[in-house]
């Protein structure tokens, strides 16, 4: 197999990217192509291209006075992000009920398992975050609609941050777990309508949670 080396325009991309999703470039900062380019050793050109991606991506906004923003995430854009992804993931598990596998099955039921032997322990709380992520993954594999799965993908870099975050909260962390477990009961059961409901009840209380997350971030 020969293996395509990543463009530069590519390294930047994904150098920047994973910045900003960490929250390690800040909300409202801005990319400077003078200052970027220095310190990555770069030509501004790639930099530029990277930037253009990320923009596509909404990961970073080009302002007529102020250059290249990191946007700053507000209820609003929450509020949408979450409906967004509740009509997709309807879209998912509809698809899926009928298409597990015993091997499927057993593969969640491991995840469940291994969440809740740590579920109780905030030093492991990035961890179990980790464990929600793959938990997620292992049901959008299954569905076998690479599109839809994309899309939630991207939406969620915009709120990972703040995910990550929710995760520190112990009684947050353990009733993301419950309904996780209630999901895939209803789905072994065959009872698609209720599987639904409660991923739709799940991610409204994300919502919840994450607005008020950044309410306190508004506050400070």
């Amino acid at each position: 197999m020969i293996k395509k080396r990543k463009s530069m325009r590519e390294q930047v991309y994904e150098f920047l990217k994973k910045k900003i999703v960490r929250g390690e470039i800040e909300e409202g900062s801005r990319i400077v192509e003078e200052e970027y380019s220095e310190k990555l050793k770069i030509s501004r050109t790639p930099l530029r291209e990277a930037l253009r991606m990320l923009e596509l991506e909404g990961l970073v906004e080009t302002r007529e006075k102020g250059g290249v923003v990191v946007p700053i995430i507000t209820k609003n854009d929450v509020e949408e992000i979450l409906k967004i992804r509740i009509a997709l993931e309807t879209l998912i598990l509809e698809e899926v009920v009928e298409k597990f596998t015993r091997e499927d099955f057993e593969k969640l039921d491991e995840n469940l398992k291994k969440t809740e032997s740590i579920i109780e322990d905030d030093d492991k709380a990035s961890e179990v975050f980790s464990y929600f992520s793959e938990f997620n993954k292992l049901i959008y594999e299954v569905s076998g609609l690479p599109r839809i799965v994309t899309l939630i993908n991207n939406l969620n870099l915009y709120l990972k941050r703040f995910r990550k975050l929710s995760s520190l909260d112990s009684s947050r962390r353990k009733r993301a777990h419950f309904e996780h477990k209630k999901i895939i009961e209803c789905m072994k059961n065959g009872n698609k309508k209720e599987a639904i409901e409660i991923n739709r009840a799940h991610l409204m209380e994300s919502k919840e949670f994450l607005i008020n997350l950044m309410k306190h971030r508004d506050n400070k």
